[in-house]
């Protein structure tokens, strides 16, 4: 029988090459596949590296405005460019920088950007409005004038019992000049709306009837030669009926300095103090922008009058004004102290933080308005940092608030103090009658 199998079939002439191809398809492909991978974690890692360099070279920025800052002191603005030249080891390395440091008001709101509050959060009768942030849901974005007008209570700062809280009356140009503020006012007001908050024995007094406010101007007396030297003037200061918000009491160089327009300024009530001895039947007069005695040197003379210090015969010839001093003195620091006498309102434990709030003071320090005037320091110096990488095709910006560090000024210190028994209740001290 005839096996009909016992041939192998002849293959076809070109077959062997189509499966090469189809193989070096296949390996092309893949190849190409894992190479496009590859090339995509190459710019995906190298563009983590662009966007680290743009990262660090901000930091960069921040910390040279941090140098700056350090080295020249109150209200200095630091900003400036840097790239580095051809030879350098990354010729595209370079960052930009500046600074907001000085405000015409403490606390500070800006004219440019609209401040976050929350209401209804606060009993009274005014406008219960307190400060939030763009990340709350529920707070309104309003501007700065707005703020004043409809939310006054949060434009001032508290200072709680014994507090102080010092603010500096100049600032650093760009040449490292200082640049006194000759027009300012403080306005405050307290918790206790008048007499009928007040306590026990003292229930329905006139607030009129107590100092409440200490309030210090001290700086380096202007072409003094010699070892550093500093002098001061300072005065206690009364609260005021019908105090609040609207209404709060205004002490400073510039009584016509408002928060507001003039279409819609608030009310400033001006302390009356006595200004001579009970003896003398001198009569009270306002008192709101001097010292009723010139004090004493850091060098232990008596100042009354000259070139430092001018007694001047405004406000019934009553101590030093605060302008003149300023005006003769250099880098001048305003110092507040809440000074309430806890009797009067009934702070019998000073654990107790509902009963402390019946002493708190708040305030607010505004300067004249305007591009060209003198500017109050910020409580956070505001830098902005923005540094590049790969030319200009990658940045990184960074915002940071920098808080300089608290310091005791020279002879920085109150004439008063609180005590008591058991340490859970406070007395007031009063001064001795010699």
């Amino acid at each position: 029988m005839k096996n009909t199998f016992s041939k192998t079939p002849r293959m076809k002439n070109g077959s062997a090459l189509l499966i090469t191809l189809l193989l070096m398809g296949a390996l092309m492909t893949i190849t190409l596949g894992i190479s496009t991978l590859v090339l995509r974690e190459i710019r995906v890692t190298q563009s983590v590296v662009d966007a680290n360099k743009a990262y660090y070279a901000a930091e960069a920025g921040v910390e040279q405005a941090l140098l700056g800052l350090a080295r020249n002191g109150a209200g200095y603005e630091p900003k400036g460019d840097f790239a580095s030249d051809e030879t350098a080891v990354d010729p595209t390395f370079k960052y930009s920088y500046s600074t907001s440091n000085t405000t015409d008001s403490v606390p500070g709101f800006s004219s440019d950007t609209p401040t976050y509050v929350e209401t209804g959060l606060v009993d009274g009768p005014n406008p219960g409005c307190v400060l939030s942030s763009a990340k709350n849901p529920f707070a309104l974005a309003i501007p700065r004038d707005q703020l004043y007008k409809d939310c006054p209570r949060a434009t001032f700062r508290k200072l709680a019992l014994n507090q102080t809280q010092i603010i500096p009356l100049f600032s650093i140009d760009g040449s490292g000049t200082p640049v006194k503020v000759e027009d300012f006012i403080v306005q405050y007001y307290l918790n206790v709306h008048d007499g009928s908050g007040l306590w026990g024995q003292f229930k329905n007094l006139d607030l009129q009837k107590f100092d409440v406010l200490r309030w210090k101007l001290y700086g380096k007396p202007d072409g003094y030669v010699g070892a550093q030297r500093t002098e001061s003037i300072a005065d206690f200061y009364p609260g005021v009926n019908g105090n609040d918000a609207n209404n709060p009491v205004c002490i400073g160089t510039d009584s016509g300095l408002t928060a507001l327009d003039s279409n819609s300024p608030e009310k400033c009530i001006i302390p009356v103090l006595s200004v001579d001895s009970p003896e003398s039947g001198a009569a009270d007069a306002p008192l709101w922008s001097a010292a009723r005695e010139c004090y004493m040197t850091d060098a232990g003379s008596l100042v009354t009058g000259g070139a430092q210090i001018k007694k001047t015969s405004a406000n019934s010839g009553a101590g030093c004004e605060m302008r003149d001093f300023i005006l003769s003195h250099q880098e001048n620091y305003l110092v507040l102290t809440n000074m309430v006498n806890p009797d009067i309102v009934g702070i019998s434990n000073i654990k107790d933080p509902s009963q402390l709030a019946r002493a708190d003071i708040y305030y607010r320090v505004l300067a004249k308005r305007g591009a060209d005037q003198p500017k109050l320091v910020k409580d956070y110096a505001e830098i902005s940092s923005t540094g590049y990488a790969e030319g200009d095709n990658i940045s990184k910006t960074l915002n940071v608030n920098y808080k300089a560090p608290g310091f005791l000024p020279v002879f920085n210190f109150s004439l008063y103090k609180t005590a008591g028994g058991d340490g859970d209740s406070v007395k007031f001290v009063q001064p001795s009658e010699e």
